[in-house]
C-alpha cells in the first residue's frame, strides 16, 4: 500500500513538473513574442519621425522623395506645335 502510495506520489509530480516545464515554455514564448512586436513598432515609428528623408539611405530617401513630390501639370509644348513635325533641330 505504500508502495502503491509513492507511485502514485511520483507520478503526480512528474506530471506537474511536465505542467510548469510546459507552461513556462508558453509564456516565455509570449513574453519574447510581445517584447519582438514592440521593439518592432518603436523602431518603425522611431524610423519615421526621426531625422530628414536623406538620412534614411538613398533608395528610401527617393521613394520618400517621389511621393511627396507632385508631376507637373503644364505642357512641355505649346499646342500649336502638335500638327508641326517633331523631327525639326530648334535655331540655337
Amino acid at each position: 500500500m505504500i508502495a502503491e502510495a509513492f507511485d502514485t506520489f511520483r507520478t503526480i509530480a512528474l506530471a506537474l513538473a511536465g505542467w510548469i516545464i510546459f507552461g513556462a515554455t508558453v509564456a516565455a514564448t509570449l513574453l519574447l513574442a510581445a517584447l519582438a512586436t514592440g521593439a518592432y513598432g518603436v523602431r518603425a515609428v522611431w524610423r519615421r519621425t526621426a531625422g530628414p528623408s536623406w538620412q534614411r539611405g538613398p533608395i528610401r530617401a527617393r521613394v520618400y522623395a517621389a511621393r511627396r513630390t507632385r508631376r507637373s501639370t503644364a505642357r512641355t509644348r505649346p499646342l500649336w506645335s502638335h500638327s508641326q513635325p517633331l523631327d525639326y533641330e530648334e535655331a540655337a
